[in-house]
């Protein structure tokens, strides 16, 4: 029954074609059945006056392979279900994705309507038809690739267009270095030919005539050839009629006399005017086989640029815009700004101008949230905000995705400036929203001995530390970043031995019950001791948790703690808790937990004996699974310390929720108790929500007795600080204890 609504088309026989005139097919299916019959379907047929060459695989694994050495298929019919379910559908995502062939048109089959609904399908997929087989009989064969023929040919045509506009932007920046006329002449016959993928084969004839005319009154003219490739080299500089093919002679004077091209089968002749080239030249090109269409547009494009001397700076900008121009915001792209910058470093006046580099905040959420079509309204509606706040000769670019580029005089590019850009919402879609930016300007006058990528680099070293700061920073730049840039890469470097060399050691702080003066716990404080002195926690740390260096670390901090609970025991002292700290980065890791009792077991101590310090903004970033972790340390029986309480704006809903024994008050507030009003009632109210929530309090920084006794008479359980002891080695602190 197939094969009868297969054989349906009508077929008309063809002569043998090349494979350039022919519409190249591959079939991937596992049914030979069907195989068989579509080859007897299509044999013969053609399709916009081509016939058809068609090539079978049978499996998806096949097909990749094939097209993995051959990409040049029209069309590719493909069953969905093969190897696997959904190999058709894999196979197509390869081809696109992984083999990059994007002309190629894939009409998918199925014979099991259910396997891969046809919305979501064409929708996610680069296809051109999805077809059931059992519908072949009513759509025929030939309909369904006549359409997936022409929307190959049609992007062909396309990809043929754009690839020669940018040959012609590549040959023209070639030519532009060239001063003489003969050097111009030969390089844009090797030029043609490799614009139309044809032989270097031609001459380039400059016309000196008509001096005579017949004697039936038609102008004789005398061409020179100036240039000369492949088989006429011989012939330089020498007069066109002493050629001894007189086709050629004739052809080229027909274009001079009609000013005009002129085609044959088998060669192209160029006609540049005297009004754009100052003199009229004709170039004779061997083609030996018919031009399409697009070659031929491609030519008279590339024909206008050459015979205005490279000087039509109207054909050059627009040609221009293929390397230069921001497809999507129609503003310079990093290729056109890079040029900028290159111009104005060359002038004298190069310092008075300003480069400012603006990162639009949470532009990949937006992108999330609401799709690309939302994305791209965004960046819009700023590219023009910015285009009426700094109009020309003010270049404004993209130089990726959201991030902008603004370059010109001091006076009217600077930060100050392009911040009003933000003060009012934009008008997206209909609605309002408010966006802001973290910028950076930097002044030309550093780039003195830069390439321009270097600049851009540099001016970015200045955006990453406007952003550390938060949405909507702004930064000037500094030198002193590039040397801050380079100490951290160096930095971040030697974390790596430093985790295998044991560098780490932790020095500990007492923690004083202020009712009786016991020393209840000590916090675990981490220091890098390196040959050149201790790498300050605050410089390091936040290095690690950049990476994945901050788990080895962890891992360090809690096996000598653990070493430490040993040590304490053995002294005597085993009613002691050592505090570790973890940050947000360590909790990410789901066995953060595991290799905690690891350290135990081999430390011969019980989780008991450590509490857990994170601190308020790290339970705030992933509340549900850093929750989970601490609620199950506490059912093993250790204890949980929140650090820095009050600095990270809990809601109230999460503080009823938090698996904390200990709420520690920030610093910050302990040191302010003596002057600051406010200070104290922070601390009060964080003391007073612990003891509602049965929750002992721990103030940190605590250096004089009176601070120690107004959290004292507030009810605070705690204290911590230089008052008591400072934080030292494990030796030191035994030693200290023993005294006490």
């Amino acid at each position: 029954m197939l094969d009868d609504l297969l054989f349906s088309s009508e077929t008309s026989p063809e002569e043998t074609h090349q494979r350039d005139t022919m519409w190249r097919i591959l079939a991937v299916d596992d049914d030979v059945k069907f195989q068989n019959s579509l080859s007897f379907a299509i044999n013969k047929m053609t399709l916009m006056g081509r016939p058809l060459e068609l090539i079978q695989a049978y499996s998806m694994a096949e097909a990749s392979s094939l097209l993995g050495k051959d990409a040049d298929f029209a069309v590719v019919l493909v069953d969905v279900v093969m190897e696997t379910e959904d190999a058709g559908l894999r196979l197509v995502k390869a081809v696109r994705d992984l083999l990059g062939i994007s002309d190629t048109r894939f009409v998918l089959l199925t014979g099991q309507p259910g396997m891969a609904p046809v919305e979501s399908v064409m929708q996610d997929y680069d296809l051109s038809d999805y077809v059931l087989k059992s519908e072949l009989a009513n759509r025929g064969i030939r309909n369904i690739l006549t359409g997936a023929v022409r929307n190959y040919h049609h992007l062909k045509t396309i990809s043929s267009a754009r690839r020669g506009l940018q040959l012609i932007v590549e040959s023209s920046n070639r030519l532009l270095g060239l001063r003489t006329l003969t050097q111009i002449a030969s390089v844009t016959l090797s030029e043609i030919a490799n614009l139309i993928n044809v032989a270097d084969e031609g001459l380039v004839c400059v016309n000196r005539g008509p001096h005579t005319v017949d004697s039936s009154g038609r102008e004789i003219y005398e061409p020179l050839t100036i240039a000369c490739s492949g088989r006429f080299r011989q012939y330089i500089n020498r007069a066109l009629r002493e050629l001894p093919d007189p086709t050629i002679q004739s052809m080229v004077e027909q274009a001079l006399r009609e000013k005009r091209f002129v085609s044959t089968d088998e060669s192209q002749v160029l006609f540049f005017p005297k009004s754009a080239a100052l003199a009229e030249f004709a170039i004779y090109v061997a083609t030996n086989r018919t031009l399409d269409d697009t070659e031929m547009e491609l030519l008279k494009v590339f024909a206008a640029n050459v015979s205005k001397g490279f000087g039509n700076v109207a054909l050059i900008s627009r040609l221009d815009k293929v390397a230069y121009l921001d497809e999507l915001l129609r503003i310079p792209n990093r290729s056109a700004l890079l040029r900028e910058l290159s111009r104005l470093q060359a002038m004298s006046s190069a310092d008075a101008h300003n480069l400012l580099l603006l990162d639009l905040d949470h532009f990949s959420g937006l992108n999330n949230l609401f799709g690309c079509v939302f994305g791209n309204q965004v960046l819009q509606a700023v590219a023009q905000r910015l285009q009426e706040a700094f109009p020309q000769p003010i270049v404004i670019g993209r130089l990726h995705s959201d991030l902008f580029a603004i370059i010109g005089h001091k006076e009217q590019v600077n930060i100050d400036r392009a911040q009003e850009v933000f003060g009012a919402p934009f008008e997206i879609d209909n609605s309002r929203h408010i966006l802001t930016a973290c910028m950076t300007e930097v002044s030309l006058a550093i780039s003195r001995g830069q390439d321009p990528a270097e600049l851009l680099r540099t001016a970015g070293t200045g955006l990453r530390n406007a952003k550390s700061r938060g949405p909507g920073s702004i930064q000037a730049f500094d030198p002193e970043f590039e040397h801050q840039a380079a100490h951290r890469f160096k930095l971040m470097q030697r974390l790596h031995s430093a985790i295998q060399r044991q560098e780490f050691v932790l020095h500990y702080q007492p923690q004083i019950d202020l009712n009786t003066g016991e020393v209840v716990g000590v916090e675990a404080l981490l220091r890098w001791k390196t040959e050149e002195g201790m790498v300050p926690p605050g410089t390091f740390i936040p290095l690690a948790e950049q990476s994945s260096y901050i788990h080895g670390i962890g891992d360090i901090v809690v096996a000598l703690s653990c070493q430490a609970v040993h040590a304490l025991d053995l002294a005597g002292f085993s009613d002691i808790l050592i505090s570790v700290n973890y940050s947000a980065r360590q909790l990410d890791k789901p066995d953060v937990l595991d290799r905690l009792k690891q350290q135990c077991r081999l430390a011969g101590v019980e989780p008991s004996r450590l509490c857990l310090e994170v601190t308020e903004t790290a339970m705030m970033q992933s509340f549900q699974q850093v929750a989970n972790i601490l609620q199950r340390h506490r059912t093993s029986g250790g204890t949980v310390a929140i650090d820095d309480f009050g600095t990270g704006l809990s809601s109230l809903e999460y503080l009823l929720q938090l698996p904390a024994d200990h709420l520690k008050i920030d610093m910050t507030f302990v040191a302010r108790l003596d002057e600051d009003e406010r200070s104290r009632f922070l601390a009060s109210m964080i003391i007073e929500l612990g003891r509602r929530l049965n929750i002992s309090v721990v103030a940190e920084g605590v250096e004089t007795h009176s601070q120690a006794n107004w959290l004292r008479e507030h009810g605070c359980h705690i204290g911590q600080g230089w008052l008591y002891g400072k934080a030292m080695p494990l030796d030191e602190l035994l030693q200290w204890l023993n005294n006490r």
